[in-house]
C-alpha cells in the first residue's frame, strides 16, 4: 500500500468501498495520481503565507515524489471529492510539508465538500481549461456599493487558482468580506483562472428585493378645462305662480379668443330706382382656380430672412398699392351739405 493511502474505518461516515472499487483504485495508481487523505484545516499549521479564503492545499512530501515520477503538467491542479456524497471541488497545491496521510485544506473547501476534520477525501490530479467567462452572485447588496469591482476581483483572484461551479468564494477589502456564489463558468464547470483575461458578470444579490412599483398618479382635471355641471331640473316658485324664464343671454361677438362671425351674404336681385340696368362687379375667382393658377406659375426660390424681401416697393416696407389705398382712405366726403334747420 502506498504511503498516505487509508481506507475508511468502522463507524465513520464515509462510504464503504467494495473490493471492485479498491481494485480500480490500485490500477489508477500506475496511470495517474489518485490518493485518499484525511483532511485537516490549514489553520492548524499556523502558516502566515497561506490564505484561508483561497483554494490552495498543503500535501505530504510523498505526493511530490509520486507527481514528479508521473510527469504531471504545471501548474498542478487537483480534484478533491467527498467519497460519501461524490461532491467535488478543485484546488492547487501550496506546499508539500503536511504529515503523511493528511491534507490540509481551507475551511471553506471543507464546508463546500461537507467533510469534517479527519474525514477521508479522494484527491487526484487533473487538467482544467482556461476560464473565459464567470458569473458570480453576491450574498448581500452591500457588494453593489463597491465602486471598483474590477480591481477588487483582480486583487483577490490571486488566491484562487481555479473556480468550480456551485462553490462559494470570499473576496476581501480591508475588514470587509464579500461572499460570492459561482453560478456559471465557461468553457467548463471547473476552470483555471490564472494567466487569462476572463469576462465576469454579476447576478442580483441573494438579499436583493425588487422595489415596489410606484402607484399610478391620479388623474387630476385641470381647472382651465374643468366644466361645472349645469342644473338640469325644473324651476318652480313657492307661491305656485309660473316662473318667468330669463331671456337667453346674447352671444358675445368679438371677444378675445372667439371666432368672428361671417356676415350673411345678400341673396336677392339688385335693381336701380331709375330702371337702368345694374352693373355688377366681375365675379371673384374661386379658390380652386386660384390654386390652379398658383400651381401653374413658375416656381421661385425663397430665402427666409432676406432683407430685400422686407423692403420691396417704396423702400420703406410698404408697397405702392398699399400706399395708394391709404391715400384713397384719406379722401373725405365732397357732396352737398344740408342742415336740419333749413
Amino acid at each position: 500500500m502506498t504511503c498516505g493511502t487509508q481506507m475508511p474505518e468502522e463507524g465513520q461516515s464515509s462510504r464503504v468501498f467494495s473490493v471492485q472499487d479498491f481494485q480500480e483504485y490500485l490500477n489508477l495508481q500506475h496511470r495517474t495520481f489518485v490518493q485518499y487523505y484525511r483532511c485537516l484545516s490549514i489553520s492548524l499549521l499556523n502558516k502566515e503565507n497561506v490564505d484561508e479564503d483561497g483554494n490552495w492545499v498543503i500535501m505530504p512530501p510523498s505526493a511530490l515524489d509520486r507527481l514528479s515520477r508521473l510527469n504531471v503538467d504545471y501548474p498542478m491542479l487537483f480534484q478533491i471529492q467527498n467519497p460519501s456524497t461524490e461532491r467535488v471541488t478543485h484546488c492547487g497545491v501550496h506546499e508539500f510539508v503536511a504529515e503523511e496521510g493528511f491534507i490540509h485544506m481551507p475551511t471553506r473547501l471543507m464546508a463546500h465538500l461537507g467533510v469534517q476534520e479527519n474525514e477521508l477525501v479522494l484527491v487526484r490530479n487533473t487538467l482544467l481549461p482556461t476560464a473565459t467567462f464567470v458569473k458570480l452572485q453576491p450574498h448581500t447588496t452591500d457588494f453593489l456599493d463597491v465602486s471598483h469591482h474590477k480591481e477588487l476581483l483582480e486583487y483577490n483572484f490571486r488566491k484562487f487558482i481555479c473556480l468550480t461551479t456551485g462553490e462559494t468564494i470570499v473576496v476581501t477589502e480591508g475588514e470587509r468580506r464579500y461572499y460570492l456564489d459561482v453560478l456559471e463558468a465557461r468553457p467548463a464547470d471547473a476552470v483555471r483562472t490564472i494567466d487569462t483575461d476572463c469576462a465576469v458578470d454579476f447576478a442580483p444579490p441573494l438579499d436583493y428585493v425588487e422595489p415596489a412599483p410606484a402607484p399610478a398618479p391620479a388623474a387630476v382635471a385641470s381647472q382651465a378645462n374643468a366644466k361645472l355641471s349645469r342644473f338640469n331640473g325644473v324651476a318652480a316658485r313657492m307661491d305656485g305662480k309660473p316662473v318667468e324664464q330669463a331671456p337667453p343671454a346674447p352671444v358675445p361677438v368679438g371677444r378675445q379668443g372667439d371666432q368672428p362671425r361671417k356676415p350673411a351674404q345678400f341673396t336677392g336681385v339688385a335693381a336701380r330706382m331709375d330702371g337702368k340696368p345694374v352693373e355688377l362687379p366681375p365675379p371673384a375667382p374661386s379658390p380652386a382656380a386660384a390654386s390652379a393658377g398658383a400651381l401653374g406659375a413658375p416656381k421661385s426660390k425663397v430665402r427666409f430672412g432676406d432683407p430685400s424681401a422686407a423692403g420691396s416697393g417704396n423702400g420703406k416696407g410698404v408697397s405702392k398699392a398699399e400706399a395708394a389705398g391709404g391715400k384713397e382712405q384719406e379722401k373725405r366726403f365732397v357732396g352737398t351739405q344740408y342742415s336740419l334747420k333749413d
